[in-house]
């Protein structure tokens, strides 16, 4: 729906500088090298405050745009081709990979499994090789918006990649995403040793909900004004867990950037706002 207040219209603005940002690179990986040899980004930010088309902004904060790409543009890739809905494994590596296996899993947004798929993959190097293929029509004709999740281990069952999308067959149906039922996460932090000068705080995210969380956003502060810690490095961001997921997210900084007590800001597409302090 349209926004209600300016941190809902933030939430839904880099909601789709993720989706916009992340397609354009994957879009590329889709047909990688023929016909495509490259992408170039107008700007990766605007001479003015802005919430769109830019990955990092005037404020030294790194927007949704930023992760997307990174995302998009890791070297071991899984992705979803969006025209075809084909599950693809990107391999920009100078080795082939044996052995590889793709799960594909669609959920519509109370969280109910709709579709399920495994796939084992070779990938040669330098290329895109599609695992799978979704039938997603009937799903999202049936449910109005699906939510897909898809995961990438190697052959001794590493997770190297996942990815996370949601899909509507109209652009007005991506309003029952307003309906998902709030998320509940249990969130832990903790500074770990100082590396080459740097301070590293460890975020710990898990789903203890029935709902998936959607785009979960952190932001480390300083716990006794709420100043951000500048310049932060995430590992990732806006990150998406279903139902008994976890993950383990690393937040790098100067070791001069931080002074005393620090807290995690916690916020999401269905997730109330939260700030837990960092336990040293």
């Amino acid at each position: 729906g349209a926004p209600t207040s300016l941190a809902d219209f933030d939430l839904k603005a880099q909601m789709i500088n993720y989706e916009a940002h992340r397609a354009i690179f994957e879009g590329f990986n889709a047909h990688l090298w023929s016909p495509n040899s490259g992408r170039l980004l107008w700007m990766t930010q605007p001479a003015w405050p802005s919430t769109q088309w830019q990955i990092f902004s005037h404020d030294y904060d790194t927007q949704a745009s930023f992760y997307a790409v990174k995302k998009a543009a890791e070297q071991i890739h899984v992705q979803m081709n969006l025209p075809t809905h084909d599950v693809a494994v990107v391999n920009n590596s100078e080795l082939p990979l044996n052995g590889l296996t793709v799960r594909a899993r669609v959920f519509d947004t109370a969280g109910k499994l709709l579709q399920e798929k495994t796939a084992t993959v070779t990938a040669p190097s330098n290329a895109t090789t599609v695992a799978t293929g979704l039938d997603l029509q009937p799903a999202i004709e049936s449910a109005g918006v699906v939510l897909v999740k898809l995961e990438l281990k190697d052959s001794s069952g590493k997770p190297i990649s996942d990815n996370f999308y949601w899909l509507a067959g109209r652009k007005q149906d991506y309003r029952l995403m307003d309906n998902i039922a709030p998320a509940s996460l249990d969130v832990t932090a903790h500074v770990t040793p100082v590396t080459n000068g740097e301070g590293h705080t460890t975020v710990t995210l898990i789903n203890i909900g029935t709902a998936p969380a959607i785009t979960v956003k952190l932001t480390l502060v300083e716990a006794h004004n709420a100043e951000r810690v500048l310049p932060a490095y995430y590992s990732d961001n806006y990150v998406s867990l279903l139902p008994g997921e976890t993950k383990v997210l690393d937040i790098a900084y100067p070791q001069t950037a931080a002074h005393g007590t620090m807290s995690v800001k916690v916020r999401g597409w269905n997730v109330a706002p939260v700030s837990i302090q960092v336990v040293p």
